[in-house]
């Protein structure tokens, strides 16, 4: 047991150390912080699942209009039997006054009930995949966003037939902070 608290201390030590390096790259007028909370859905096995998912987002610029993104959401699956899919993306984002567009990979790790045509099981897992996203800003700092995901669950399963998991939510999003093209 002792072991173990030890790995999470330094686990909880280190991101401490690590953060401030990801954050440092770019000035301080040039970064911009987004957030909110979508509703849609994901696609695992036979039948879609509904999914509630407050998600961040942290942004730089690199030049005028082009952006690179570290994109974190987590997905609350609910239900009889809730579900979570946890999953972080890396996109290079084109953007303009009011909106902006992105494409990369995206990492998840995964704990869900998935029903068969006979059996029910639960999927566990990490996931590369990748991700889309398209945010509308009708206002100043809100607008909308909708992303869609695409992962490769590996592995063998008699309940998972594909491999493939397909999530698209939509909802509100805030941003603060940063340059607005003008």
């Amino acid at each position: 047991m002792g072991h173990k608290l030890k790995m999470e201390a330094r686990a909880l030590v280190l991101c401490g150390c690590a953060c401030p390096f990801f954050v440092v790259p770019a000035p301080a007028k040039a970064l911009d912080f987004s957030g909110g909370v979508s509703v849609g859905g994901i696609q695992i096995g036979p039948d879609p699942r509904l999914a509630v998912s407050p998600f961040a987002g942290l942004l730089w610029r690199r030049e005028r209009n082009f952006l690179l993104e570290v994109h974190h959401m987590f997905s609350i699956l609910p239900g009889e039997r809730v579900g979570v899919h946890d999953r972080t993306a890396v996109s290079l984002l084109y953007a303009w006054k009011t909106g902006k567009v992105g494409l990369g990979p995206s990492l998840s790790i995964y704990s869900m009930p998935v029903c068969g045509i006979v059996i029910c099981s639960r999927v566990v897992g990490i996931a590369p995949g990748s991700h889309a996203q398209v945010d509308w800003y009708f206002s100043e700092p809100l607008g909308v966003s909708v992303s869609a995901n695409l992962d490769w669950a590996g592995g063998s399963s008699r309940v998972l037939r594909g491999n493939l998991m397909a999530m698209v939510t939509a909802g509100p999003v805030w941003r603060f902070g940063g340059k607005r093209n003008e």
